[in-house]
């Protein structure tokens, strides 16, 4: 699978699309500090996207919002 990466807000997001058992595509993303520190991992399991490109889209819009949220607390 192809994947997606791009750099927001003093962090990188890495997102991957991946098939679940219905054919529909999902995500799982990681988001790293650039500053150092471990990477969070998540995943996104009960979308059921049709392409993968809609999942990689997804995928970088939910982990933009947690970023938006960590920076936020």
């Amino acid at each position: 699978m192809q994947q997606a990466a791009e750099e927001y807000r003093g962090y990188r997001i890495d997102v991957e699309p991946i098939k679940d058992c219905s054919d529909l595509w999902d995500f799982e993303y990681t988001i790293t500090s650039l500053a150092g520190g471990e990477p969070r991992a998540r995943s996104k399991t009960v979308g059921g996207y049709a392409t993968a490109d809609v999942a990689r889209f997804a995928g970088i819009a939910v982990a933009r919002t947690e970023i938006d949220n960590l920076l936020a607390s």
